[in-house]
């Protein structure tokens, strides 16, 4: 009895110092990418950190084969299959089996993570918390530097060219494009409304929430990614609908009223906007459905590019939606179980929404969706700001569980 009792109580701390381990990882997964001025620094910290320590979990739970047996696991697991195969078998596939296979591996052992992390909503918020923050003031130092160090011109042609991607000091806070740059301090600008509108407020925390929001909305405005600026509506839309009380229905009104004084200031700006259009994607796009019938069953291959030559000049070398390129690499079957894997995390989502993680993982599931639909070139590669983008909500999702009268009805509903 004593030595069950002790192996039980070696289980237990053992279990603790993963969690603990875990947390780190996260964290550093999630806002490393800003306070980390090599690629692969980061890449060490993210695989020593956070994948380490929950290949260990993984291991002792045996699998966990309980998390992975819900049907948004299953799709995960049959996508993932179907890319092995596209990758092993398909002539057309870049790289080498082995990429795609460790891609996919630590893809699970990151849902897995996330998931445990979700477990204990407190520690998981703590985490998204530091995170969200950091993202805040990176965003405000970025705007600082580039506009009161560097004395970069806040004229809307100059803005609008030099576009936020970077702080611009010692290659920190460095997310190579401005549409990556919108669509991953977008996500943060989501988590922080969360925090307003689930969590007791006094005026202090409401003080500080205003003001990192607002430098995240503005670097977010500035960096031009019309498709960051339909992504973070949408996202934050769908919280505020989602949680209908007075605090949501305040901001809706706030960001109302805001939103037609910007458009009664900004009408040039706007119309100017409007005239850039889909920015050459309607050519992409064009040329994506010309090569429909030679690759609308089994893809080009997992990593095909899709090279094609600008009009106006420039040459692009994926379908600048991810929709589309995931239907370009793998085919119908590839397109399919990826929008089977979405709208199995809806599902669930929805019938876990009085759970307030699930809330903020259909926010940012939805933010997520949005984005895809004009930006985001890939999603199965190593550690990178889209693992934030997608598979964060992703892996929240997977991790929430619907309260026990509604444990069965769920399980006969996608059973």
């Amino acid at each position: 009895m004593e030595v069950g009792l002790e192996g039980s109580l070696r289980a237990g701390r053992l279990e603790t110092v993963l969690l603990a381990w875990i947390s780190i990882g996260l964290f550093v997964q999630l806002a490393g990418l800003l306070f980390n001025n090599d690629g692969s620094r980061y890449a060490t910290q993210v695989y020593l950190l956070l994948f380490l320590p929950a290949l260990l979990l993984l291991l002792k739970e045996r699998l966990a084969l309980s998390f992975w047996r819900q049907w948004p696991a299953y799709c995960f697991l049959a996508l993932s299959v179907w890319v092995l195969l596209v990758a092993g078998l398909h002539e057309g596939s870049d790289r080498s089996f082995g990429y795609w296979l460790k891609v996919v591996l630590f893809l699970a052992i990151y849902l897995f993570a996330v998931a445990k992390m979700v477990e204990r909503p407190r520690r998981f918020g703590w985490i998204l918390l530091a995170a969200a923050l950091v993202a805040a003031v990176f965003a405000w130092l970025t705007l600082y530097y580039q506009f009161g160090v560097l004395e970069r011109s806040l004229d809307y042609a100059v803005v609008r060219r030099e576009r936020l991607r970077e702080l611009g000091w010692n290659g920190f806070a460095d997310l190579d494009h401005p549409i990556i740059a919108g669509l991953y301090y977008g996500v943060f600008a989501v988590v922080l409304t969360w925090f307003f509108v689930q969590g007791r407020m006094t005026l202090v925390r409401t003080s500080v929430l205003a003001v990192a929001v607002l430098g995240l909305l503005l670097y977010v405005l500035l960096t031009f990614s019309r498709g960051a600026w339909f992504a973070l509506v949408g996202g934050v839309l769908v919280l505020l609908l989602l949680f209908h009380n007075r605090k949501s229905y305040s901001l809706l009104g706030i960001a109302s009223v805001l939103l037609l004084i910007a458009v009664y200031l900004f009408w040039p700006e706007i119309q100017n906007e409007r005239r850039v259009g889909v920015n050459g994607r309607d050519q992409i796009w064009l040329h994506w459905l010309n090569l429909l019938p030679g690759f609308w069953m089994s893809g080009a291959g997992a990593g095909a590019e899709l090279s094609f030559t600008l009009k106006r000049g420039g040459d692009v070398t994926h379908a600048h939606s991810l929709y589309l390129q995931l239907w370009y690499e793998y085919g119908i079957v590839g397109i399919g179980l990826f929008l089977s894997l979405l709208a199995s995390l809806l599902w669930k989502g929805w019938v876990c929404r009085a759970d307030p993680v699930a809330r903020l993982g259909l926010a940012l599931l939805a933010f997520a969706m949005v984005a895809m639909v004009s930006d985001v070139y890939a999603i199965f590669h190593r550690p990178s700001p889209y693992w934030v983008v997608l598979w964060l909500p992703v892996a929240i999702l997977l991790g929430v569980k619907a309260p026990a009268r509604d444990q069965k009805h769920f399980a006969r509903s996608v059973g």
